[in-house]
């Protein structure tokens, strides 16, 4: 499973089935918990349960059909049609996978995956962001024909990328499919949420972006950031929050955070925010750093943080201050809100790596691993002055340590402990082609103006 580092250096495991919660097309979910630790899992305002779907997501039988699309070539080409085949190939090309409505169900979709080939495309696998259940599936050819297929039923809110395995071969994007995210295929399903806020508008004051160095003594080593600050940054009278994010590279790449603040600045979701975006030295580093390291949240307590308001104009309340990232960064902007409660008073962790436990990395995991150290950190401590925006996806819950199963223990128990809440999830994947879009959902719940 692709982006395996996020999370850790460490083998996929079993895989278990996919915990589902009911999406609408056109719809989010959205948990939201106030002062009172009461909520609800909710769909266009109304509550709904969390259910097994063990189909869902999950590969057909071999052999068995589920695309009227194809179910209708395969009668033409037996009936002696091979002119169908010819058509068929033009039609789809630049509009793979094939995306068909599944009969009395409009939360899901027949999504078809197709290779061209012959006995060869025999050993072709599907590889994807999608449900665990469904990884490395082989393809199975359509009988008299050179049409390999695999058929999931999925989310009509999906979105993720895939590409095709082959022995020997670097990994395929689909020639079929125009799309793509990096180095692979994507696909957008017909009610996957929009994503307004990611793109350059020219219209749309611009903010700027300065590259600087400091020294920490905590961490021994100098390390590199970037400062955001907002169109019109007045340093003598202006009134910003703090956002500090880490994977400082990734949001200047495949998260575009900088225009994206441009942008939710200037349709007034959110007040404006000075960002800081802190470097990875290295991958190394960033194991160290964001697997809940003492001196790496004392970095940003007690150095970065203060270096920071020396050298920028930014409110020094907690309740203005957001610390965030993903996977590990999610899981260590969580740690280092509950070392500084006095600094960081938001959190903002998408997909984060709860499932972390000290030295995980060097211990053989199983069902009676100690997963969810930070979580028990929530359990055993007193209630602090700290908001939350959790998301986690729908298809992130490989077994044992289920991110998406330790994302829901880790709501339920900032829900039982009173803390202020957001928790959303998506039908997608660990990766940024998801995140780059719900990052704008977690700074309006933290930042908004209505906050």
């Amino acid at each position: 499973m692709r982006y395996r580092f996020f999370i850790a250096r460490k083998p996929a495991f079993t895989v278990c089935l996919l915990l589902i919660a009911l999406w609408a097309p056109g719809s989010s979910a959205r948990r939201t918990a106030g002062d009172s630790g009461a909520s609800s899992l909710c769909i266009n305002a109304q509550d709904v349960s969390t259910f097994l779907t063990p189909e869902l997501g999950e590969p057909l039988q071999p052999n068995r059909l589920d695309s009227p699309r194809l179910i209708a070539l395969a009668r033409k080409v037996k009936a002696g049609n091979r002119a169908a085949l010819k058509l068929f190939w033009e039609e789809v090309q630049g509009k793979a996978p094939l995306v068909e409505p599944v009969p009395g169900d409009d939360q899901l979709r027949r999504v078809t995956f197709l290779w061209r080939g012959g006995a060869e495309a025999s050993q072709v696998t599907l590889d994807g962001q999608f449900p665990p259940d469904s990884q490395d599936s082989p393809l199975t050819r359509l009988a008299n024909t050179d049409v390999w297929y695999l058929t999931l039923r999925l989310p009509a809110t999906a979105r993720f990328t895939y590409g095709f395995n082959r022995p020997g071969k670097k990994q395929s994007v689909d020639p079929l499919n125009p799309l793509k995210f990096r180095s692979y295929s994507f696909v957008e399903l017909p009610a996957a949420p929009p994503q307004p806020w990611i793109a350059v508008q020219p219209d749309v004051p611009k903010g700027t972006v300065r590259p600087e160095k400091l020294r920490s003594e905590n961490l021994k080593e100098e390390r590199s950031v970037s400062i955001y600050t907002p169109p019109g940054y007045d340093p003598k009278t202006g009134s910003y929050g703090l956002l500090v994010l880490f994977d400082g590279q990734d949001y200047r790449g495949p998260m575009p955070i900088p225009t994206i603040l441009d942008n939710l600045v200037a349709a007034k979701k959110i007040r404006p925010l000075v960002a800081i975006l802190v470097d990875n030295l290295s991958e190394e580093s960033r194991d160290r750093d964001l697997e809940c390291y003492p001196p790496f949240a004392d970095f940003l307590g007690k150095e970065l943080v203060p270096w920071a308001r020396q050298r920028y104009r930014f409110s020094a309340e907690p309740e203005r201050t957001i610390v965030g990232g993903v996977s590990l960064g999610g899981l260590t902007a969580t740690y280092c809100a509950l070392r500084y409660p006095e600094v960081f008073g938001n959190v903002l962790s998408q997909s984060g790596a709860f499932a972390y436990f000290p030295g995980w990395e060097d211990q053989e995991e199983n069902d009676t691993s100690p997963f969810g150290w930070l979580i028990r950190q929530f359990v055993t401590t007193r209630k602090l002055p700290i908001r939350f925006y959790l998301e986690a996806g729908l298809f992130e819950n490989d077994c044992p340590e289920a991110l998406l199963t330790q994302n829901r223990r880790m709501r339920d128990v900032l829900e039982a402990k009173g803390y202020s809440i957001t928790y959303s999830e998506f039908a997608g994947g660990h990766e940024f082609l998801s995140w780059r879009g719900s990052v704008a959902d977690g700074l309006i719940a933290l930042a908004g103006r209505d906050k």
